[in-house]
């Protein structure tokens, strides 16, 4: 189902940017891309396919407005999550980080360094002691501790998408020149920093994790001409591990889904799962 918005989209962009001689004209295309694979990412929704319980199609659509914020849990223990499930496993490993991080200090703030050098606050992590038991220091039944991610201020996730979409769009700017070069460090760099840059703006209240991997297939295979097999969890270890951890995971895991035979699809899935990078179930927002 993905592989096929992927393919949609992929057309759209196609069709915005002949023609387009201009960063701006480019940077359009692929904003235009992406608000098609929301508007179908809804559209899946309304259908009554990928909504987690006590939500609906209506928080596909529903924006994280200014002054509002998001927050996810990673604590494998508080999402009924069976142990040593490949969702408590990965949860495990971020919540991990995610402490290791934090260190003493209980709390960490994210910051992104854009591409001309610049900086701007992404998401936050918390840890939240749960209220123990004064007798034993434990946690009372029922509670337990927990590491959570708060997604980054309004007007810094609109920078954020802003200046992903700019990312692209250079490398479109390669491609048009006859430049581009999957295997070129640079543009790879430039394709992940669009990955994080996205990642760590999301814009709606559910589903912005499958529209942030259908897109970034469509862009990657539109920018390469090759379709990508995106790390299983990109938007989590974007959100956890910190720019310099995306990019070492982008590095060691993003590779180029192999070539399509007679009659399937240009831009392969999204996302392919292996034994320790299997996607939780539950987590598609």
């Amino acid at each position: 189902m993905q592989a096929a918005e992927a393919n949609a989209a992929l057309g759209v962009l196609a069709e915005r940017l002949e023609g387009a001689g201009s960063q701006a004209e480019r940077v359009a295309a692929f904003e235009a891309a992406y608000r098609h694979v929301a508007e179908w990412r809804y559209q899946v929704a309304v259908q009554g396919q990928w909504t987690r319980p006590y939500a609906d199609a209506d928080d596909v659509r529903a924006t994280i407005g200014e002054g509002g914020y998001m927050r996810y849990r990673l604590s494998p223990g508080t999402g009924g999550r069976e142990p040593g499930s490949p969702a408590w496993k990965l949860l495990s490993e971020l919540e991990q980080v995610a402490l290791e991080r934090m260190g003493q200090d209980h709390h960490l703030q994210n910051v992104v360094t854009l591409r001309d050098g610049t900086t701007v606050n992404g998401n936050q992590l918390h840890y939240i002691a749960a209220p123990r038991d004064p007798s034993t220091g434990e946690p009372y039944p029922g509670h337990a501790d927990q590491v959570i991610t708060q997604t980054a201020a309004y007007a810094d996730r609109e920078v954020l998408r802003r200046a992903s979409f700019e990312a692209l769009a250079e490398l479109e700017g390669a491609r048009a020149e006859g430049t581009a070069d999957v295997q070129d460090p640079a543009q790879r760099q430039a394709f992940a920093d669009a990955a994080y840059f996205l990642v760590q703006g999301p814009e709606f209240r559910r589903g912005s994790d499958a529209i942030m991997r259908t897109f970034l297939a469509t862009a990657h295979t539109r920018v390469f001409d090759a379709a990508p097999v995106l790390p299983q969890a990109v938007d989590l270890d974007g959100m956890v591990r910190g720019q310099e951890g995306f990019n070492r995971v982008m590095h060691e895991q993003l590779r180029l889904a192999p070539a399509p035979t007679v009659n399937e699809p240009a831009a392969a899935t999204t996302e392919r799962a292996t034994p320790t990078r299997t996607r939780p179930d539950g987590l598609t927002r």
